[in-house]
């Protein structure tokens, strides 16, 4: 009884084990410095908590020293500057002025797509390449390392048109222009989104 309660658990472990890592597979590990999500922020404010918690002491034991009033102001002092640090070190910004780029082109005479998912959210950055053109797969950070690339290179913007972004899309990720169809969804850094939707019977009309 003991060695089959023994066996049941390993397989369980195993199995939980698995479907973890199914999870994280496009998660990316060591994104651009300029991308990196708010995880690391949370440690730094921990350790401020304890600072100022330590500083709190300390300034109890001169209260009785310095009176009432000098103690209000030193307290307000500290959380403005508190205030001002933790602004700082939140990114204004991703690292390439947006948080969603989702593309799929399709290429319905070779049956082919070239699909890339890049998203960056408050606890992780997510990459993937899926190109069944020249069969290659990426997830994670290699994925992210083959965009990071592409992005700086593109320089993509909200002030662009969706023609000057969908010739910065095709030349960037060096796309066979005569596609069937091409879909792109972008979120930019201000919140406000790009949705394109082109097709070369476009160009017929």
């Amino acid at each position: 009884m003991k060695k089959a309660k023994t066996i049941l658990a390993g397989a369980f472990i195993t199995s939980t084990i698995v479907l973890g890592a199914c999870n994280t597979d496009q998660e990316v590990d060591n994104p651009a410095p300029e991308d990196q999500v708010e995880e690391e922020d949370n440690t730094m404010g921990d350790d401020t908590d304890d600072t100022i918690g330590d500083d709190d002491t300390t300034m109890e034991d001169d209260d009785t020293t310095m009176g009432d009033d000098t103690d209000t102001d030193e307290d307000n002092d500290m959380g403005e500057d508190m205030g001002d640090m933790t602004e700082d070190e939140e990114p204004a910004t991703t690292a390439f002025g947006f948080s969603t780029f989702e593309l799929s082109v399709n290429y319905d005479e070779m049956g082919d797509n070239y699909d890339v998912t890049y998203e960056h959210d408050p606890e992780e950055v997510r990459a993937e390449i899926d190109d069944s053109v020249n069969d290659t797969q990426l997830e994670g950070d290699e994925a992210y390392t083959e965009l990071e690339t592409t992005f700086e290179e593109m320089e993509l913007d909200s002030s662009m048109s969706e023609e000057e972004i969908i010739d910065a899309v095709v030349q960037g990720f060096g796309l066979d222009p005569n596609y069937d169809s091409l879909e792109l969804t972008i979120t930019w850094d201000d919140g406000t989104d790009l949705d394109i939707e082109h097709s070369q019977e476009d160009d017929t009309m």
